[in-house]
């Protein structure tokens, strides 16, 4: 995958998760579950339902083009974008990366846009980062059932910023029982957010993140939009 000297330069880069409130208004959040509603969408074997694009995609460059423009000043830095993808889950999202195998993209922002959701959420990510593809992070004891995209890792020491201690078991029982706590060995979390319809969370791409437990709040389902973009 990447050198170490393309790794550490990328790491050179991180910077604290940023929230930006309220900066898709109404009108944008109904475009967006439109183009959802009547896009092509993809029915994983592992649970969400993603319509993915590219910015050069056609009958997607208009209205992504308007909201690049929108995005701009809270991703920041000269960058592009590798790929995105609209997300319908029913279930939580446990611990990930977002990378590509092909195109090994020097790595900058992920943007997550929440379009819909039954009440405010949160969203958590973490100090850790893995810079050798994209990967899920699971337990030993309960390990894949099915796989899509990324792969599965079983050992957390292979992280980058890996503590080697036990997770706060308290957090973990506030926001992550929907996976095995074993999974967050040697994890530390650099912020949780809110995950409310109409702001617009920044982080970098690079760093491990997850999904709160939503289901354990009474919530059925969240529809979002994730955007993953390289420094040029």
């Amino acid at each position: 995958m990447r050198t170490t000297e393309q790794k550490q330069e990328i790491l050179s880069r991180l910077e604290p998760t940023q929230v930006y409130e309220n900066i898709l208004d109404a009108s944008w959040l109904s475009r967006l579950k439109t183009i959802f509603a009547d896009g092509d969408k993809t029915y994983k074997n592992t649970g969400p339902v993603t319509l993915d694009f590219f910015p050069e995609k056609e009958g997607y460059t208009h209205w992504f083009s308007e909201l690049n423009t929108l995005l701009k000043p809270y991703v920041g830095g000269e960058y592009g974008i590798f790929a995105g993808n609209f997300f319908e889950v029913k279930k939580p999202h446990i611990l990930h990366n977002d990378d590509s195998v092909r195109w090994v993209p020097r790595l900058h922002k992920t943007v997550v846009i929440p379009i819909e959701i039954e009440q405010p959420s949160n969203f958590a990510v973490f100090d850790q980062c893995y810079l050798d593809g994209p990967v899920k992070i699971r337990s030993r004891h309960k390990p894949a059932k099915n796989v899509y995209y990324n792969q599965d890792l079983y050992d957390n020491s292979k992280l980058i910023n890996y503590t080697g201690q036990a997770f706060d078991e308290i957090l973990y029982n506030k926001y992550f029982t929907h996976q095995d706590l074993n999974a967050f060995w040697g994890l530390s979390v650099e912020k949780i957010v809110p995950w409310k319809p109409g702001n617009v969370i920044v982080f970098d791409t690079a760093r491990i993140h997850s999904a709160v437990n939503f289901n354990a709040q009474g919530i059925s389902r969240k529809l979002g939009l994730s955007i993953f973009t390289y420094l040029k």
